[in-house]
């Protein structure tokens, strides 16, 4: 090895999962991320309960989001990404029948209903459930761009040169024929 020049390192080499996410639209990283961020938001503070023991004092309880509510979201969230990763990340044969840009904006759509009533239901909700309701709005917009990214392109079809307008007949009335002098005169028979 010689030592009067630099050693060049290459950059690790990458797998082809890695070089597979940096493929995907960006309607679909967003989906993902959001998507994971969200779940591991359950497991902080969703709401801040003053609790009154009367004499004995005051404590305040802190609870996650894992409620029925939180189950729920967790359950569509988990539901969401994976369907993402099998659409997009995996060579599985789905049905092509299935618009899964439709269904994945569906269920991104269920999760992000479900944390805003969560969030309206809870009492004294705390800041990790607005962060929830961030995530699930960001993951619909994900959802959104990822459908409008793989929805075909409008297939331009050339016009017909048009006609020129038909213009109807106009209707004159019936002409009497010239008469010739005897006409004029008349016959007589």
């Amino acid at each position: 090895m010689n030592r009067g020049t630099p050693q060049m390192y290459d950059s690790p080499p990458k797998g082809p999962a890695v070089e597979r996410i940096k493929a995907l639209p960006r309607g679909t990283k967003l989906v993902l991320a959001s998507g994971v961020l969200l779940f591991f938001d359950l497991f902080f503070t969703w709401q801040k309960l003053q609790l009154d023991f009367g004499r004995e004092g005051r404590a305040v309880a802190s609870l996650d989001g894992w409620d029925a509510w939180g189950l729920l979201i967790g359950l569509l969230t988990m539901a969401l990404v994976t369907l993402v990763v099998i659409v997009n990340l995996t060579d599985v044969e789905l049905s092509p029948d299935i618009p899964w840009g439709r269904v994945t904006l569906g269920l991104a759509t269920a999760v992000f209903v479900l944390t805003f009533v969560k969030n309206l239901t809870d009492a004294e909700s705390a800041p990790a459930s607005y962060v929830g309701i961030v995530l699930a709005v960001l993951a619909v917009v994900g959802a959104y761009m990822s459908r409008a990214e793989e929805r075909p392109e409008p297939v331009a079809v050339p016009m017909r040169p048009r006609a020129a307008p038909r213009v109807p007949p106009t209707y004159e009335a019936p002409t009497e024929p010239e008469r010739t002098p005897v006409e004029v005169t008349g016959r007589k028979w």
